[in-house]
């Protein structure tokens, strides 16, 4: 691929992002990752309500926000929910896991070449105050990305068509991971 000098960054975060994850790597993560997924750890359960509730809310702000709204989709509700039991079981927030995974390469183990998504982006949050763990507190979460300059460009980028949802809880806290994402392309960037 040739780059002019005016693009050469564009194309290099795109070779980058590509070759983000290695295989050898993505099988340990992924396996990881839709174990987290399948069976959520010891003294915490996943949060379908409150996964609704956050679509909810992220909808009512783009409307004020005069946006059109998201729609709620599965098809990275495994890596959302993955990533949040994954803060929550080592006590972390970020966007990479716990074993220093990109975003980029997490997105990649579940679905191979994340070139295919004209945009991908992601929110995470917790909520560890002692309330009681009901729309309230998903409510409460839900402003820390309001009022995070970042986050809230996420949840009203007209880029995103489409937003998978995890929330994760554990006695009376609670992680969340939305991940935002365009209809993808039949092909990825390098295919």
């Amino acid at each position: 691929m040739l780059c002019s000098p005016t693009r050469r960054l564009l194309c290099l975060g795109l070779v980058g992002l590509a070759a983000s994850v290695h295989p050898a790597l993505a099988g340990p993560y992924l396996d990881y990752a839709k174990g987290l997924a399948a069976r959520p750890p010891k003294g915490s359960r996943y949060r379908p309500d409150l996964e609704a509730e956050l679509v909810g809310l992220l909808n009512a702000y783009r409307d004020q926000k005069g946006k059109a709204p998201i729609a709620a989709d599965p098809a990275f509700q495994e890596a959302a929910r993955a990533h949040a039991a994954d803060m929550m079981l080592n006590d972390f927030m970020g966007h990479s896991s716990s074993t220093g995974m990109s975003f980029q390469g997490r997105m990649a183990a579940f679905v191979g070449d994340v070139t295919k998504y004209p945009s991908i982006g992601e929110n995470a949050a917790r909520d560890t105050q002692d309330t009681p763990v009901d729309e309230s507190k998903a409510r409460a979460l839900f402003e820390q990305w309001v009022k995070s300059a970042p986050h809230r460009k996420n949840m009203v980028s007209r880029s995103f068509a489409f937003v998978s949802t995890g929330v994760i809880q554990r006695a009376d806290k609670i992680w969340a991971v939305q991940i935002f994402f365009a209809a993808p392309r039949a092909k990825g960037l390098f295919q």
